[in-house]
């Protein structure tokens, strides 16, 4: 998703922050094996992490189009990282750039509760089974109570395994929320793109996901600039 904001909007800059824990999970996908990541830039002064360090040091991704500031490489490096830092290099991010993307994974926690409550769009990944969905409305109910409203909420469901699972109807029902977007099921296309470093959407530009990815971003754009406005 990231990477089709710049193609909805060349003129944006845009970066993602890994912080899945304890390991990140993007830079093997996109390919980056540099020394700059989360606990890096978390162990620099708050003098320091400024707009212009973060444009002139963080990876740019160029076949992604976007600037990356990737997770921790191992369990024990996370074990280094200063938490409280991560706030301020967030917030240091939304300054710097027209759009911030992170990327949680499963975590909700108390490192990724309050950067989600000052979100402008949340967008949520849910799986077609039974047991996954179940937990989702567990997850959707705790972010209600603690301030979410549902516009903020773009659910996506996610059909990674093919047409088992439940429909968007019965998922909806569930959870309680509105499903914005269904991705198809991708076969071994998404595999070999994530192996090979590429972008679903370059590799396969006239794949019906890649189309259906770029409509969704721009779904997203418009809805998280109108909320952003008010």
């Amino acid at each position: 998703y990231a990477m089709t904001i710049r193609q909805n909007k060349p003129e944006a800059s845009v970066v993602v922050v890994d912080l899945v824990l304890p390991i990140g999970s993007i830079a093997p996908i996109v390919g980056y094996e540099g020394d700059v990541d989360l606990v890096s830039v978390a162990e620099l002064p708050l003098t320091e992490t400024t707009g212009e360090y973060f444009h002139n040091h963080l990876p740019e991704m160029e076949l992604w189009e976007f600037q990356l500031l990737p997770g921790a490489t191992d369990p024990d490096r996370a074990n280094n990282l200063t938490v409280t830092r991560i706030p301020e290099i967030i917030q240091a991010l939304q300054s710097a750039y027209d759009y911030v993307v992170v990327d949680f994974g499963r975590s909700l926690s108390r490192i990724s509760l309050p950067i989600i409550q000052k979100a402008d769009l949340l967008v949520l990944t849910v799986s077609t089974d039974q047991s996954t969905i179940t937990l989702t409305k567990k997850v959707w109910d705790y972010l209600h109570e603690q301030g979410i409203e549902s516009q903020n909420v773009f659910a996506i469901l996610n059909r990674a395994v093919g047409l088992e699972g439940l429909t968007k109807t019965e998922a909806e029902e569930i959870i309680g929320l509105p499903i914005q977007t269904v991705i198809p099921y991708m076969g071994s296309n998404f595999t070999l793109a994530n192996n090979l470093n590429q972008p679903i959407i370059t590799k396969y530009p006239e794949d019906t996901t890649s189309i259906i990815l770029k409509d969704t971003t721009n779904n997203m754009i418009n809805l998280a600039d109108k909320l952003r406005s008010k």
